[in-house]
């Protein structure tokens, strides 16, 4: 690639865009051209390394940003006059980070033990499946000993946004299947929610 062909970098971004053996971690601000860099890198691994798009992993976090970068990918390997690569980054593995967890799964199931028909879950149908969990698991709560008690002292608003809390902090320490002790003497009480919620919420 010659200097014609080659983007207008900073010195720490020429740096980054050349070193591609090893390992390396950049840490940038917003805006400062992490993307750019990370699309240069790829494209040089392409151009002057020989490495085949589809050997090439790119994770980002967002949908959004992960068609943007497959994008820029693509316009950059054009514009240096590799059209064919830049078709085959249709076929590259560019995406986000559960959406490549769940191309693992689907390709190996049996080995994850999950359904091979396992999907990422956009987000209002998450939302919607934790809200008709959440009113299951309060209607059970009323039929509770203490349940109404419980309700009653904190309002259903309170209580369904704390433990909602409370389970997105237990799943984001990697328990599957989040769940506060049991009550004492099976007796849901005011005092044992406040404890529970206190207990699950505490740094890990």
């Amino acid at each position: 690639m010659n200097d014609a062909q080659a983007l207008t970098l900073t010195d720490e971004q020429e740096r980054a865009a050349a070193a591609r053996r090893g390992s390396m971690l950049l840490s940038a601000a917003a805006g400062s051209g992490k993307t750019a860099v990370l699309v240069e890198r790829f494209v040089r691994a392409v151009a002057e390394d020989g490495v085949d798009p589809a050997r090439i992993l790119a994770i980002t976090f967002t949908e959004r940003a992960a068609g943007e970068l497959r994008e820029r990918v693509r316009a950059r390997l054009a514009a240096i006059g590799l059209p064919r690569a830049a078709r085959e980054t249709e076929g590259a593995a560019i995406g986000t980070i559960h959406g490549f967890c769940a191309r693992v799964l689907r390709a190996h199931p049996l080995a994850a033990g999950v359904d091979p028909a396992v999907r990422v879950l956009d987000g209002p149908t998450a939302e919607r499946l934790q809200r008709a969990a959440l009113r299951a698991a309060l209607a059970e709560l009323v039929r509770e000993r203490g349940g109404v008690e419980l309700l009653a002292a904190y309002g259903v608003d309170r209580l369904s946004q704390a433990i909602l809390d409370v389970h997105g902090e237990l799943r984001s320490r990697g328990e599957r299947h989040p769940r506060l002790p049991p009550a004492p003497a099976a007796r849901v009480t005011v005092a044992h929610a406040e404890a529970a919620l206190a207990a699950a919420t505490e740094p890990a």
